[in-house]
């Protein structure tokens, strides 16, 4: 043991308080205190040593014949005397976290903390705890603290805890990125409170901000998650998971809450949407279409052969009107298919500028007399790409009579702007040259309550019989179509904005013409030419056979395919008129066994098909590169067939339609 160190100071102790205090005379407590590896202490209230185990004369240098007879404080030179007599005579009166760091005369720091208050005197139970020890558990501590700010800034999720009064404790850099707050703002804010008041009013739903706070505060939180929309600074979509901080026995001491931007999942998840609500839609459509297009066949092609035969005027009016029905009603049946289907456009070399120009020509009377302004503001030098040109003007004819309609509603007047723009994408999820093609007004926009199914079938909010609600599910259709996407929003100053963007596609060196129609100068078709008709529906097979005898052949018609078979291996036929889809045996197996049978006429065929939306039926065509009508025809588009194939100007697979292709005049939404 060392030397007892002595102190120039008069002993702080009054000898005649000696009789009046007693140590606790337990074994019991003697043996813990005497073989405790903490260094420990008894003293009175004035700072005296009454009891000191072997670990604090070590750390005091102290014998044991000192006892009672000096101070703690005489070994002490900081703090001042008057805080350790402070420390001495107002311990806390639970006893406990009750310390003061100091350092001995040799200069080695300690922290005098306060264990007990022992009864049986004003006695008080120390505790030494060495300086090094204290200062390595305060900077591991400390260490351990910069290592999880550390590992939380890096995190891409907002993290943000508070303590159980709503003081915050913590929030990483991501957080304030999320919410535009500077670390000095959201240090000022200090509390959940005054954090609630910075930022609250900006989601679309103020009150779920602080509803899982609140909770907590109410002792009812649980741990959970949500969504918040976000509206400023910018639109954004966050996912909140929170849920109380529990300490080791389970009670709650604080509250945590960790946010992802999940902004670009739910716009991908929105379009996934769309595309399933697109896809299911197609299904349906192509039985749909395949059920209506035979009545439709027959009663068009009766009324155009009507028309053809000299009726009195009342009786052509009445003709005329079931043609113009039914024709409405072929249009509705291929505005479906023009969103639905999943055969790839007829494409051909385009000039966007040529068909907006176009497009507005053919709209510039009604626009004119309805006081509604067109300005066009055309890219010059836009590059050539290929497109559907009529798909594309039935594009641009829906958004621009959607803009109309918006402004006549609205207050019967307006301005509508079209623009073109070249634009090129270096990175992200598309790459490469596009052209954009943006549809404006300055109608009152699209209130949110129905943004998100605006390109939903059949969706309206006309009255009955002035929509259908296929607009701009088609304009939608076949964008996505060409590889494109079509994306609206509503203008600062009022007004919406559609903006359709498709890639640029090279244009091959040459391009061959799909249908070479007839002209003055094709050679004529011999007439009596025989024909054989295999057809399962009778209307339609009827209407053939009428159709091509008027034009002076000899047709014979069959309802099934294996009768017809069996006709062409008796008889010779000119060309043979098939439909595609037919029970026992359907178009393909019967094309197949004229191959089989090494027949001729298998060069020489016409398939009809109300079925052009699945992907099976344009394999089966193309493959073969057979030529087809797709169902309803017209009478013109039969004879346009015939004629194409028996003069051996139709060498491609490819629908076959009459002068121009029809397409369907645009749906309202």
């Amino acid at each position: 043991m060392a030397e007892t160190i002595h102190s120039n100071r008069k002993p702080s102790h009054h000898p005649a308080a000696l009789s009046s205090v007693h140590l606790p005379a337990s074994a019991a407590f003697n043996a813990v205190f005497d073989s405790s590896a903490e260094a420990l202490l008894v003293v009175d209230s004035t700072g005296v040593i009454y009891k000191a185990n072997r670990r604090a004369r070590e750390i005091l240098r102290l014998k044991d014949g000192s006892l009672r007879t000096i101070g703690l404080a005489d070994f002490v030179t900081d703090p001042s005397a008057e805080r350790m007599k402070s420390f001495w005579a107002h311990p806390n009166p639970s006893g406990r976290h009750h310390s003061l760091d100091a350092s001995l005369a040799s200069g080695f720091p300690v922290r005098i903390t306060l264990r007990a208050v022992l009864s049986g005197g004003p006695l008080l139970l120390l505790c030494l705890e060495e300086g090094s020890i204290v200062h390595r558990a305060d900077a591991r501590s400390r260490h351990l603290e910069a290592e999880l700010r550390s590992v939380l800034d890096s995190l891409q999720v907002g993290v943000i805890l508070l303590d159980p009064s709503g003081r915050i404790r913590f929030s990483n850099a991501r957080y304030g990125q999320l919410f535009a707050l500077s670390a000095r703002a959201i240090r000022e804010a200090a509390n959940f409170g005054s954090l609630q008041e910075l930022i609250e009013a900006r989601f679309r739903d103020p009150g779920a901000f602080s509803a899982p706070w609140k909770a907590y505060l109410g002792g009812a939180a649980e741990p959970g998650n949500d969504e918040l929309e976000l509206m400023r600074p910018a639109p954004r979509v966050f996912e909140r998971f929170y849920r109380p901080v529990l300490d080791a026995e389970g009670r709650p001491i604080g509250w945590f809450e960790l946010y992802s931007d999940v902004t670009g999942e739910r716009q991908i998840q929105a379009k996934m949407l769309q595309t399933e609500k697109m896809a299911a839609l197609g299904q349906l459509v192509s039985g749909i279409a395949h059920e209506l297009n035979n009545p439709l066949t027959a009663i068009m092609g009766y009324a155009q052969l009507l028309l053809g035969h000299g009726l009195q005027n009342s009786q052509l009016a009445e003709a005329n009107s079931v043609y113009q029905e039914a024709e409405r009603a072929r249009r509705i049946v291929k505005n479906l298919l023009y969103f639905a289907r999943e055969n790839k456009p007829q494409r051909t070399r385009v000039d966007i500028n040529e068909i907006v120009e176009r497009t507005i020509a053919l709209r510039s009377y009604e626009l004119r007399v309805e006081d509604i302004i067109v300005e066009c503001d055309l890219a010059p030098g836009l590059p050539h790409t290929m497109a559907d040109p009529y798909q594309l003007q039935q594009v641009i004819l829906n958004l621009v009579v959607n803009a109309e309609q918006a402004l006549l509603e609205d207050r019967g007047q307006g301005h509508v702007w079209v623009r073109t723009r070249h634009s090129f994408h270096g990175n992200g999820r598309r790459t490469g040259e596009t052209i954009v093609l943006e549809v404006s007004d300055d109608g009152p926009g699209i209130p949110p309550a129905i943004a998100s199914r605006i390109f939903d079938p059949f969706f309206t909010t006309k009255a009955a019989g002035l929509g259908t609600g296929l607009g701009l599910s088609i304009v939608y259709g076949i964008v996505h179509q060409h590889g494109g996407e079509v994306t609206f929003e509503n203008k600062p100053g009022g007004g919406a904005r559609f903006a359709i963007e498709l890639p640029v596609v090279p244009v091959p060196a040459a391009e061959s013409a799909a249908v070479a129609p007839r002209d003055s100068n094709s050679p004529a078709v011999p007439r009596s030419r025989k024909f054989l008709v295999v057809e399962d529906e009778p209307t339609v097979a009827q209407l053939i056979v009428d159709v091509l005898r008027e034009e002076g052949h000899r047709v014979d018609a069959v309802l099934d395919s294996q009768e017809g078979l069996t006709r062409l291996s008796r008889g010779d036929y000119d060309l043979v008129i098939c439909d595609l889809r037919m029970p026992r045996l359907d178009g393909p197996a019967f094309y197949d066994a004229l191959v089989r049978a090494g027949s001729p006429m298998r060069e020489k065929i016409i398939f009809v098909t109300g079925d052009t939306l699945a992907p099976r039926t344009l394999k089966f065509l193309e493959s073969k590169n057979l030529p087809y009508l797709a169902k309803p025809f017209l009478v013109e588009e039969l004879k346009l067939a015939v004629h194409a194939v028996l003069s051996g100007s139709h060498n491609q697979a490819g629908e076959i339609h009459a002068a121009a292709p029809d397409r369907a005049a645009p749906q309202r939404t």
